[in-house]
């Protein structure tokens, strides 16, 4: 007992505990929000406590593996990640309402393995990166780094997953950003895509994305893709200051079809029901602390793979929460995208947790000495990794 007592305080002591502290106000905060919609009972419940569990363990777990190691294994994830993508476009399944390819049924399971391959993504990007930084202003490096990116999104497209293919694509800019890469090829892609645009709007997105669209600027005419929205926005203009109080909205707390999906992509309509402006405010001020802490750990890291790796999960966080908050407030058009800690559903919570392990994995290995938890001597004139 003595020796587990003294293992979790070390790993305390190394990991970054503001930033697991935040993240459990999120999670904790998420699963009040996510007993208040669903009435406190049933499956969705259960499986988010699970999933918390499992989170945390994965937490844990991922922080301790050197994320160099990770990304020894660069091309391995690279390989798997796609074909595992591949895999879903083949035999996934949608949820309903949605044309989406992206989910692996196991059982009585449902698995959207993208949320996990996102993570994968920042790893390797993040090495790939650290294989040519040197090289960095080459037209052919940057195009390779690109192609890292665009080959996930156009599976993601095939599997008509236009909010992760999104994501993706968001994180694929900012983390390219963070490289260095100047200026000039981003002025280019943006033309290639200004270009593209028609052939974007005919022939890669469908009927339901076209229309959800369009539903943003006439919500009248486009009434049943509005309807989702409309009920939104109701709800949150309904708490108005301070809200209804937990379990007392009227449109979270009525039959299902006053607000669909309210637990998953409409759980910022249940804060704005129930706890108000006040409450709203609070929500992005905590994921907004998050965001920043993971961008301080990005800072602190002791390469630039480190801080690479940290950049392209904070992306794909901040992404994940300005299209979900935009969607409730109909400014931008439903995606299916989760906000993160907050919206049920087992596999974002867990690769949510798992996101942040491999932010801590890179904290806890900024300094060698910290690390090890004391002061170590060089070995033949060579740090300690």
């Amino acid at each position: 007992m003595a020796v587990l007592f003294k293992g979790i305080r070390n790993y305390l002591k190394r990991a970054d505990l503001f930033l697991i502290l935040v993240t459990l106000l999120s999670a904790g905060f998420g699963f009040l929000l996510i007993y208040s919609a669903t009435g406190g009972s049933g499956r969705t419940v259960r499986m988010q406590v699970v999933s918390l569990i499992i989170g945390l363990a994965l937490m844990v777990v991922i922080s301790k593996i050197d994320y160099h190691d990770m990304g020894r294994a660069w091309k391995f994830l690279a390989v798997a990640c796609i074909l595992i993508l591949i895999l879903t476009t083949a035999i996934g399944s949608s949820r309903a309402g949605s044309q989406d390819r992206a989910w692996i049924h196991i059982g009585s399971l449902s698995i959207q393995p993208s949320e996990f391959i996102k993570i994968a993504f920042a790893i390797t990007f993040a090495k790939h990166y650290d294989l040519i930084k040197e090289r960095i202003d080459s037209p052919i490096n940057v195009f390779l780094l690109a192609i890292h990116g665009l080959i996930p999104m156009a599976i993601l497209i095939v599997q008509k997953d236009m909010g992760m293919m999104l994501v993706f694509g968001l994180m694929l800019v900012i983390m390219m950003f963070a490289a260095n890469v100047k200026l000039r090829y981003f002025v280019m892609a943006g033309i290639i895509l200004l270009i593209g645009e028609p052939v974007i709007w005919s022939a890669v997105l469908g009927a339901t994305q076209k229309n959800r669209i369009l539903a943003l600027f006439d919500p009248v005419k486009y009434a049943s893709n509005a309807y989702q929205q409309s009920q939104g926005l109701l709800a949150i203009g309904s708490g108005m200051l301070f809200g209804n109080g937990l379990f007392k909205g009227k449109l979270t707390q009525g039959a299902s079809y006053l607000l669909p999906e309210k637990q998953n992509d409409m759980i910022f309509a249940v804060v704005g029901e129930e706890l108000g402006f006040i409450g709203c405010v609070l929500v992005l001020c905590i994921l907004t602390i998050f965001l920043l802490r993971i961008l301080h750990d990005a800072r602190q890291a002791k390469d630039p793979m480190g801080s690479i790796i940290c950049v392209g999960i904070f992306a794909s966080f901040a992404i994940q929460l300005g299209v979900n908050i935009g969607a409730a407030l109909m400014i931008l058009p439903i995606t299916g995208i989760s906000l993160p800690f907050f919206s049920s559903g087992g596999s974002s919570l867990m690769a949510s947790f798992t996101a942040v392990g491999v932010v801590l994995s890179v904290y806890m290995r900024r300094d060698t000495h910290l690390f090890y938890g004391k002061e170590m001597p060089e070995l033949s004139g060579k740090s300690i990794r």
